[in-house]
């Protein structure tokens, strides 16, 4: 118990005064490991040895390539192509844009599979329209923050990569099973803008023409093909998660080039900079992360934390409720990437000894950190829009807070009903 209180609450300590995430899981492990062999014994080796393992993961080389995906799609004009498309579809509709701003961010996250990029990205033209045709900057604030967080469920998806190859579970199945809650999602939001366009009387635009359509797709049709290569790929047994990001990444970079000219290459070197920057964030936290799960695994709190939720929980939606309530506690404080690398290692053992999926728990945790993206203190979406906007940040959550309601709406569906997640990797995997 004392080495589940010096890892929990000293990373929790260590992260409230502003420690780096990947500095305080190894801080946090050293800590355990002084205080168990005594502080003059810390073996260096081992430490140095966990963490170099953490990054040495080949299914992690995906990482990089989905993140230079997203930043190419940002920088190559994309965004405005995927905006036209949608404002073809449902720019008609009460609150038009709104409903685009929600469809938008769903066609976006077949291609970045991020939702920092896409509110980043795609999310700066979507509020400049909505302002722009006379939508209050809260509305599309919220609204654009909301729809941002469905970028990492629609495949590709960094988190379902790295929860994969962190529960050893099936990339293809975790993709398979986010499509329909990643509807879901948008379906949800889409409900809410209606409810609120009607209740603040917002405009309904005359509905775009076929031809518009058709000239919008053929616009962007090409980008829109990128998620298609990586799922069909993967599924055919063609490419693993890796090589199929690398194909994928290689497609993006031809249309770029090639077609749409829209990158010069010193704008390219530019992009590749700054993915090579948020890569090695990330490895970092891996490598943190990969020393902080052996010492729990070492420690046997896994094991600990099984027993006490086996004598606790007798049922497996009481666990998974349970579950996704401490989840979005600690997606409150902790970033997604960062709280996929500390809670799976420590809460997949205990869904498999319920007879849980780990495939379903694996949805149900990454779209329970989604909602955390968007929830203070935290809230990284929610800072990142602040940012475009200039609003305060109060404002922007109490602007956001209705749409709570479909994304925790959407979330106990894929609890209590875990037919509707395992469908589609049932039906094309087994």
């Amino acid at each position: 118990m004392e080495v589940f209180v010096i890892m929990f609450v000293g990373l929790i300590f260590l992260l409230m005064l502003g420690v780096p995430v990947a500095f305080a899981m190894i801080a946090s492990s050293a800590m355990v490991l002084g205080y168990t062999r005594g502080y003059e014994a810390i073996p260096m080796e081992m430490i140095s040895q966990r963490t170099l393992y953490g990054v040495n993961s080949f299914t992690l080389l995906a990482i990089p390539a989905f993140l230079l995906i997203g930043r190419l799609m940002n920088s190559a004009g994309i965004s405005d192509r995927v905006f036209d498309i949608a404002r073809t579809m449902v720019g008609h509709l009460k609150g038009g844009l709104g409903h685009v701003n929600v469809v938008a961010s769903m066609l976006f996250a077949g291609m970045s599979g991020s939702a920092v990029a896409d509110a980043g990205g795609l999310g700066a033209l979507e509020i400049k329209a909505m302002e722009d045709d006379g939508y209050p900057t809260g509305f599309s604030a919220a609204v654009t923050a909301s729809s941002a967080t469905i970028g990492p469920i629609i495949p590709p998806s960094i988190p379902a990569v790295i929860y994969g190859a962190l529960a050893n579970a099936s990339i293809a199945g975790i993709f398979l099973a986010s499509i329909i809650p990643g509807l879901f999602m948008g379906i949800g939001l889409m409900a809410m803008v209606a409810i609120i366009s009607h209740r603040r009387g917002f405009p309904t635009r005359e509905r775009a023409r076929f031809k518009e359509f058709t000239t919008a797709l053929s616009r962007g049709l090409l980008p829109m093909l990128t998620p298609l290569i990586i799922i069909v790929g993967i599924l055919s047994g063609v490419f693993t998660p890796t090589e199929a990001s690398v194909v994928a990444l290689l497609y993006c970079l031809i249309i770029s080039f090639m077609v749409y000219r829209s990158i010069s290459f010193r704008e390219f070197l530019t992009i590749l900079r700054a993915t090579a920057i948020d890569t090695a964030v990330l490895l970092f936290i891996i490598a943190g992360s990969a020393l902080y799960s052996w010492v729990l695994a070492r420690y046997q709190v896994t094991s600990l934390v099984a027993d006490f939720l086996l004598a606790t929980v007798t049922d497996p939606l009481g666990l998974l409720l349970l579950l996704a309530l401490f989840i979005l506690l600690i997606g409150l404080f902790i970033d997604s990437v960062p709280a996929l690398f500390l809670l799976t290692p420590l809460l997949v053992p205990v869904v498999v000894q319920y007879g849980i999926d780990p495939i379903h728990f694996g949805v149900v945790m990454i779209f329970t950190l989604m909602i955390g993206l968007i929830t203070p203190p935290v809230g990284t979406v929610l800072f990142t829009i602040q940012k475009i906007t200039g609003m305060s940040f109060s404002g922007l959550v109490r602007e956001t807070l209705p749409f709570y309601i479909p994304l925790i709406a959407v979330l106990l569906i894929i609890i209590i009903f875990p037919s509707i997640v395992m469908f589609l990797p049932n039906l094309v995997l087994k």
